[in-house]
């Protein structure tokens, strides 16, 4: 239980420091079948984030226009809506449940309510322990052996890693990201929050997928993690990095990392 205690105090500290405009990128899917007549393309929509802990509280609250793609796919950078009210910047992530509550606006025809996040449950049956790039490559398939015969509900990743200006490669920075993968209902797809507290990134969040999230400074990325099979074993891949551009400057993944993980049943 000693990791479990390290991984706790690892949030704690993560999730109570203070940064500015750490606004969250929402990457969501509506089912179109279910809204006939329901415009594809633009949709005025409400905003909140619910907190539940011993009650429901509404921590935060906008206005966005929701663009939705031929398939249901939409995003939304949560923080940068109109009317405003409360502070994504002050939400102390580790404290309950959280959900996004999204609505339109000019009629009924869409109403969602979307877990964020769930509560990370310590106990003695949960799998816990830390993986390194022992092979120095920064990227690669990993296998964790099932301590149970159920499925995971909830996947837990700290990573550290470091970047570095191709100009100068002697001189490495530091990424860490935290990401919580769960899966409620059991089907192998689940919702991913990511946090991250670098000026360059925001956090973000996959709803009903197989990613685990992503590792990046700028737009593209430089590599994912996606969960390849969990019924086994849990079996997940970090994808090669790529280089990436951003004001003439080029910069890459510098190898190696670590993984802190957590696998609650």
């Amino acid at each position: 239980m000693k990791l479990c205690f390290k991984l706790l105090f690892l949030l704690t500290v993560f999730f109570s420091k203070n940064a500015a405009a750490q606004h969250i990128g929402f990457h969501g899917k509506i089912d179109l079948s279910t809204y006939i007549g329901f415009d594809k393309i633009t949709i005025p929509v409400s905003i909140k984030i619910i907190q539940q802990h011993t009650e429901k509280i509404e921590l935060y609250s906008e206005n966005q226009i929701m663009k939705v793609d031929s398939v249901g796919n939409y995003f939304m950078m949560i923080g940068d809506g109109k009317n405003s009210e409360g502070n994504v910047d002050s939400i102390i992530w580790s404290d309950g449940s959280f959900f996004l509550q999204i609505s339109s606006i000019e009629n009924n025809k869409f109403e969602e309510t979307i877990p964020l996040r769930i509560p990370t449950n310590i106990n003695p049956e949960n799998t816990e322990g830390i993986l390194s790039d022992t092979e120095n490559n920064g990227f690669g398939k990993f296998s964790i052996n099932k301590s149970s015969n159920k499925e995971p509900k909830k996947i837990t990743l700290d990573l550290s890693t470091n970047y570095v200006n191709l100009d100068y490669p002697a001189d490495t920075y530091p990424i860490y990201r935290h990401y919580e993968w769960f899966d409620t209902d059991g089907d192998g797809y689940g919702n991913c929050f990511m946090l991250t507290y670098s000026d360059k990134t925001t956090h973000e969040f996959w709803q009903n997928s197989k990613k685990i999230g992503d590792v990046k400074l700028y737009a593209k990325p430089f590599q994912e993690i996606i969960i390849n099979d969990l019924h086994n074993n849990i079996d997940f891949e970090m994808t090669k990095p790529e280089k990436v551009k951003n004001l003439s400057i080029t910069y890459a993944i510098k190898s190696p990392f670590s993984l802190i993980y957590l696998i609650e049943w």
